[in-house]
């Protein structure tokens, strides 16, 4: 019985502690973007290229450089890269154009080819490849775009919403997109034909600064202090006492992470029962992006040179 009372303290004292991370990745640039496919972390900096990690070993396999930019008589400089996705053999990278709007890159079968420039209009903040032959954009003023790559020819347009375009994530089967933006209201697109299916509100007040899309759950990280939980089962938020500005959700979707207070904490919790199941610590920046590699592996990054990675019990 005095075994049994020892063990149930030892086993709360370590719930209660905060976790380190247990390893890091020294990027090339302070980190804008990062996705995990096919095993591999692609992370985009603004030191105008995109680093290519093995997610396990952290060894670094390859990397992408754009092409400085130039404009008129100036120097030419490195370009920062504002988001990055990958999708089989290929790489997309949305930069900067050195004027008022973006250029994209595709790489593909080594082949570097910029697909989109400034003269197209686009104020471009977040891509996400669809398929083989279509990208998603999310541009700054809550529009979303599809694009098809073989033909360098937009699909569609659709306004998601009426405030400024914060984040977007597809679902498991890339047919639906979530978009947040200042609203606090969470857009829900068909990805196929740009048609808007539903509106998610009454959890966020105001901004959203990112959001989490997985197996028909969705995660929304609120300006208003509240961490937003969307799902089929029964929606709900959690009330913290600072700014959120990123959550992840583990891929079966029964965990989720958020930033929770201004010592660069992040808080672990049970999706269905709503406990906190562990509280992680580490770096010297707020983070802004959190992705489950798998249920018990967690890697964050923000403004910074480095990627954390920390394992969960």
């Amino acid at each position: 019985m005095r075994r049994l009372a020892l063990w149930c303290a030892l086993a709360v004292t370590v719930t209660a502690s905060i976790i380190p991370p247990y390893a890091a990745i020294q990027t090339d640039g302070l980190v804008s973007d990062m996705v995990v496919r096919e095993g591999k972390l692609y992370v985009s900096t603004d030191g105008g290229g995109v680093g290519i990690y093995d997610a396990q070993t952290r060894k670094k396999v390859s990397s992408i450089l754009l092409p400085k930019v130039k404009i008129g008589s100036s120097k030419p400089f490195v370009p920062k890269i504002y988001s990055v996705d990958h999708y089989r053999n290929m790489t997309v990278m949305v930069s900067e154009s050195g004027e008022s709007f973006r250029n994209v890159f595709l790489m593909k079968e080594n082949k570097l080819v910029k697909i989109i420039d400034n003269s197209r209009g686009l104020l471009i903040k977040k891509v996400r490849f669809l398929d083989a032959g279509h990208v998603l954009f999310g541009l700054s003023g809550d529009t979303i775009v599809s694009m098809d790559i073989s033909t360098n020819t937009l699909v569609y347009q659709v306004q998601a919403g009426g405030g400024v375009f914060q984040d977007m994530a597809l679902s498991n089967s890339r047919g639906l997109v979530a978009v947040a933006d200042e609203s606090g209201e969470v857009a829900m697109i068909n990805t196929k034909n740009g048609r808007k299916v539903k509106t998610l509100r009454g959890i966020n007040l105001d901004n959203i600064n990112r959001i989490d899309y997985r197996d028909n759950t969705i995660l929304s990280a609120g300006q208003d202090r509240r961490v937003g939980v969307y799902r089929e089962k029964g929606s709900y938020f959690i009330e913290t006492d600072f700014f959120v500005y990123a959550v992840g959700l583990s891929p079966s979707a029964t965990r989720g992470v958020y930033t929770d207070g201004s010592e660069n904490e992040l808080q672990v919790f049970d999706v269905a029962t709503r406990a906190k199941t562990a509280r992680l610590k580490g770096g010297e920046t707020l983070y802004d992006t959190l992705i489950f590699i798998n249920e018990h592996q967690l890697i964050g990054a923000g403004e910074e040179n480095k990627i954390y990675y920390w394992r969960i019990p």
